[in-house]
């Protein structure tokens, strides 16, 4: 059997219902690679889990990377 990634063992987790070890993963995940899709697969854990105030900040997060991505080279738009 092949090893399974982080990511991949994370998004396992949460399709099990696992939630406490899906966001444990995805903490760890969002530290190492804080990609727009590992953040918000961790605020969508948890909104599951009744932590609105922190899946908001990393709603935030996500927005802020994405805005990044198409802000022209040089400043404002």
């Amino acid at each position: 059997m092949a090893t399974m990634s982080p990511e991949e063992r994370a998004k396992l987790y949460a399709a099990q219902g696992c939630l406490v070890r899906a966001v444990v993963m995805y903490r760890k995940l969002v530290e190492t690679e804080p990609t727009a899709e590992n953040l918000s697969m961790l605020a969508a854990l948890y909104m599951e889990e009744g932590l609105h105030e922190e899946a908001q900040a990393l709603y935030l997060r996500v927005v802020q990377l994405e805005a990044a991505k198409t802000a022209p080279a040089g400043g404002r738009q």
